[in-house]
């Protein structure tokens, strides 16, 4: 597998049902990434919380792109995690799933 493309979760401009656009117009596509994946018919990413940053890998073609929670300071650390779990969230409601690597 390729090296992974790495963007921070703060560089998303928006997530609806189709994917994630990020502030430089690039995309995930999320009906793309389940074809790229081996972890059944709705899997579009790999998750881990505990990660330090935390990420989602997302089963982009060409290769893998990691959506890193990595926002400094005070308070980040709760804020990364909330952040996680609103996307986790998001991707569940719009009929998908991740896999826990954590």
């Amino acid at each position: 597998m390729h090296t992974a493309s790495e963007k921070s979760f703060y560089e998303i401009k928006e997530i609806n049902q189709n994917g994630i656009t990020f502030t430089n117009g690039e995309k995930i596509v999320f009906q793309a990434c389940i074809k790229q994946g081996s972890n059944g018919k709705t899997c579009i990413a790999e998750r881990d919380l505990f990660a330090q940053p935390p990420y989602f890998l997302f089963f982009t073609a060409d290769r893998p792109t990691k959506i890193l929670f990595n926002k400094k300071g005070i308070f980040s650390k709760s804020e990364n995690r909330k952040h996680f779990r609103e996307l986790q969230r998001m991707i569940i409601e719009f009929g998908y799933s991740s896999y826990d690597l954590g």
